[in-house]
This record gives structure tokens, C-alpha cells and sequence, in this order.
């Protein structure tokens, strides 16, 4: 489980390097209007990625089970038929993407010289995301077998070239036409590294068209339509905002509120690291109760600090991050950031409720729950983008989030777990409450100062931020058998260290 949430993490770290110096460079370079089109074409046609995203929860899932069953014939079977529907899917967004391309333009009233700009973009993007689905389901398989490290290998190396290339493009005066080609580009690539990665990690595994069959794509299609809602509802909180601002704003709007969308992109990014290997553990452990609530308890507290930590960050350091990063000019993006990230903490830190739900197939009425969120989101946020600007498509995100990260997703994973409230209080919230009072006190008392220079000054915030956190919560935050855990796992890595440096 460490591993592969450290192996997640490397990723993340590249693909969040790149994206945060390739997102000044966009905007600047593309200008604000051209920006906020890329980032409306991508939002827009994500939704076509909701299925693909729906099968790869799915095989988290199945791939787990059967292998630790050892079921070879299973695991073949349900790789084939996963193929082969992603494959299907594929071909039906290719007929999609003309009809899209002619309707949308129009809709958001772009002038006539943008239309032509805006239907090439849409149509690059979707035929790239027609080829990533068949790529994602390969990497999903290697999730569900734990092997993290070859399906971040992959990323890796997509990313960088992507990111590469994207800079190249730019520097020589691209636009968003020439950017859509490079993502078609890193797609293809994405997809023939999967496949090798694959093969690599499977070597007897047999796929094939005759392994597709009815019987697993209904196991798939129904675990995974659950998924599909759930994921739904999350695209509505995720993805319509910049439709909503485009809409009942001003497309040129969407750009500032994208720098605050993106960073709690950044923030999603590192929590769902841990959230897939909690799916693949918990699959794992689906069968063993008291394993299953202990896993639970612990791995809540886990990812409650540490979305605690994150969410600090932008709210002390958010400001400086905001100017060092895409200038003074998008400091207005700011209170959008305060706004989101006090949904988000909560919805964050309540990830293992959500993956207990899904790995004992108990996410019915989950889904159900996110996609009214998602439906209210859409409603207030469109109400009170009329009244109160950005700032009122931020509250429609975060109001609607708070109460069912508070008032009923947790407590429905109770239910599900046969965990009593009392327990899950006192096990896995009450530590990081009180490290998250005692950092936000110690933090407020002016003991700390805020970066007003270059980018070495608000590194050198984070790292005291950092130590702070760290110290209160290997003092408060963990049990003595948890400080003693992680004191016997350092003194095995450093001996490991100097042996290999003997070596």
C-alpha cells in the first residue's frame, strides 16, 4: 500500500511539475481568451471520458478479486471484454465528434473567426480521447494487479514528452490547433506504452475478441454503471463550471477561474494517489471484516491530515503561490481558492468512505448522492453566478459538497461497515482535529511569515509549514504503535541504504 501510494506520488510530482509550468506559459502564450477556449474544449469533452472513467473503477475491482483468487481465465476474460467495450466506445465518440463540433461553437457565441478555431480543437481533443480509452483500461489492469509503478512508468514518460512538446509548440507561436495535435500524438503513445507495460506484467495472459463475453461485460457494465452516476455527479461539480462562467458570463472569465480550478486539480491529483490503492486494498480485504473497518479507521485518519495539510497551504501560502505562479495579475483568483478548498478539505479527507462503498459494491446509493450533488451544484451555481460573479459559481461547488461530505456520505459508510459513530470519532477524526486546531493556532500567532519575494521564499514557508505539521502530527496525530511502526520502517530503510552503498 506505501509503495504504490509512493509510486502514485512520483507520478503526480512529474505530471504536477510540468502542468504547473506549462499553465503560466499556456496563458500567456495563448493569451485569456484563447486559454479559457482550450481549458472549454477539454471540459466539454470529458464528459465522453465518464464511461471510460466508470470501467476503470470497475476493473480496480474485478482485476484485485481475481487475482487474489488466482482466477487466470477470469482475469482474461475480463481484460478482453474490457478492451473491446472501451474499443466500442471509442468508435461511437469518433461519430459523435462532427455533431458536437457544429452545435457547440454556436452556442457560446464565438465570434465567427473563433468558431473555425473552437470546432478543430473540440474535434482533436475528442479523437485523442477516443484512442486514450483503450490506453486507461490497460493501465487500470495494472492498478487492479497493484503494480502502480508500470502504469506511472507510463505516465511518466507521456507526460514528459507531452509536456515537452507542448513547450516547443509554444515557443514557436502555436496555437490551440497545434497544441490539440500534440495531445492526439502523446494519446498514440500513451497507448502503445500501456500495451507493452501490459504485456510486460501479463506475459500469458491471452486477449483476445473470443475472451469478450456477454456474461462479464453485464459484471463490468453493472458495477460500472453505478460508477458511471457517481462519476457523473462528480463531472457536473468538476467540469460545468467553465460552462456555466462561459455562458452566463464572459468566456474570457474562465481563465481566472481556472487558476483556481487547477489547484485544486493539483490537490484531487495527490489525494487520488492514495484513493486507488485504497480501492485495491479494500477490494482485497472485502471478505474480512474486522481487517476491512481497521483498514478503514486508519487510512481516514491518514487521509484527513494530510488533506488538512494541503488545504492549509493554499490558505496561508495560496496568495503567493497564485502571484509567484501566473502573476499579480490573477491574484483575484484567491478568494475563488478559499472558497473551493473549503469544500474540497472535507470531500478529500472522506475518500476511504467513498472507496469502502465501491469495494464491497454497496455504491448505489453513493452515486445517487453525488450526481443530486452534482445537479444542485449546476442550479446554484448558475443562480449565483447572476448575482455574485466567480465567486457565486464557487459557492454553487462548495455548498452542496459540504453537506453530503458531512451530513450523509460518512455516515452511510458506517452503515455499509458496521462501524458506531462513536467509534469512527474517536479513532479516525478526533487526532486530526485537534493537530489541525493546534497548526491553525500555532500558524495565525504570527510566528510564521508570509512570502512576499520569489519562489526560494515561499519554498522556505512550506518547508517550516511542513515541519510544523509533521511534528504535531507524528506527536498527536499517531499512536504510540504507529510512531513505533514508522521508527522500525526508517531504521530498515537506512540499513537497506547502507547496504546498497557498500555495494
Amino acid at each position: 500500500m506505501i509503495k504504490n501510494v509512493l509510486s502514485n506520488w512520483t507520478g503526480l510530482a512529474v505530471a504536477g511539475a510540468f502542468s504547473f509550468l506549462l499553465t503560466p506559459v499556456m496563458i500567456h502564450r495563448l493569451g485569456v481568451v484563447y486559454y479559457g477556449m482550450w481549458i472549454l474544449a477539454a471540459s466539454l469533452l470529458d464528459y465522453y471520458g465518464l464511461i471510460d472513467v466508470a470501467m476503470r473503477t470497475a476493473l480496480f475491482r474485478f482485476v484485485a478479486r481475481s487475482k487474489v483468487a488466482n482466477e487466470r481465465e477470469a482475469l482474461a476474460d475480463t481484460i478482453s471484454t474490457a478492451l473491446t467495450i472501451a474499443t466500442a466506445t471509442g468508435l461511437v465518440l469518433l461519430v459523435l465528434i462532427p455533431l458536437v463540433a457544429a452545435i457547440l461553437p454556436r452556442f457560446f457565441s464565438l465570434p465567427s473567426p473563433d468558431v473555425y478555431l473552437f470546432r478543430w480543437a473540440l474535434t482533436l481533443v475528442g479523437i485523442s480521447l477516443s484512442v486514450t480509452m483503450p490506453a486507461r483500461v490497460l493501465g487500470s489492469y495494472l492498478c487492479g494487479l497493484g503494480r502502480f509503478d508500470l502504469y506511472n512508468l507510463s505516465g511518466i514518460i507521456t507526460v514528459c514528452i507531452r509536456g515537452t512538446l507542448f513547450l516547443l509548440v509554444l515557443q514557436r507561436g502555436g496555437g490551440i490547433i497545434a497544441i490539440a495535435a500534440v495531445a492526439f500524438g502523446t494519446a498514440l503513445l500513451s497507448l502503445l506504452l500501456n500495451w507493452r507495460l501490459f504485456r510486460y506484467a501479463e506475459p500469458d495472459i491471452s486477449v483476445s475478441w473470443h475472451h469478450a463475453n456477454w456474461a462479464r461485460a453485464k459484471q463490468l457494465a453493472g458495477f460500472g454503471s453505478y460508477a458511471f452516476v457517481n462519476l457523473g455527479g462528480e463531472s457536473l461539480r468538476s467540469y460545468t463550471d467553465a460552462l456555466v462562467i462561459a455562458r452566463v458570463l464572459t468566456i474570457a472569465l474562465v481563465t481566472p477561474f481556472s487558476v483556481a480550478a487547477r489547484l485544486m486539480d493539483y490537490f484531487q491529483l495527490v489525494m487520488s494517489a492514495i484513493a486507488s490503492p485504497l480501492l485495491t486494498a479494500m477490494s482485497e480485504l472485502s471478505g474480512r471484516s474486522g481487517e476491512l473497518k481497521e483498514f478503514f479507521l486508519r487510512s481516514t485518519k491518514y487521509t484527513a491530515l494530510i488533506s488538512i495539510f494541503i488545504s492549509s497551504l493554499f490558505l496561508f501560502e495560496g496568495r503567493a503561490l497564485i502571484r509567484i505562479w501566473v502573476g499579480p495579475a490573477f491574484l483575484t483568483s484567491y478568494p475563488i481558492v478559499l472558497v473551493l478548498t473549503a469544500g474540497y478539505v472535507v470531500s478529500f479527507a472522506q475518500f476511504p468512505s467513498q472507496m469502502a462503498a465501491f469495494a464491497l459494491a454497496r455504491h448505489r446509493a453513493l452515486a445517487f448522492l453525488t450526481l443530486a450533488e452534482g445537479l444542485v451544484n449546476l442550479l446554484l451555481s448558475i443562480h449565483w453566478a447572476r448575482k455574485y460573479g466567480l465567486i457565486g459559481v464557487a459557492l454553487g461547488t462548495m455548498v452542496p459538497l459540504l453537506m453530503s461530505k458531512i451530513c450523509i456520505q460518512p455516515w452511510y459508510a458506517l452503515h455499509i461497515l458496521g462501524i458506531s459513530g462513536w467509534r469512527y470519532v474517536s479513532e479516525a477524526l478526533w487526532r486530526p482535529l485537534l493537530v489541525c486546531g493546534l497548526y491553525l493556532a500555532a500558524s495565525e500567532s504570527g510566528l510564521f511569515p508570509h512570502p512576499n519575494g520569489g519562489p526560494m521564499e515561499l519554498v522556505s514557508a512550506v518547508f517550516i509549514h511542513a515541519v510544523l505539521f509533521l511534528s504535531l502530527t507524528y506527536l498527536i496525530g499517531f499512536l504510540p504503535s504507529e510512531r513505533e511502526f514508522l521508527w522500525r520502517r526508517s531504521k530498515q530503510a537506512a540499513i537497506g541504504f547502507r547496504l546498497v552503498r557498500a555495494d
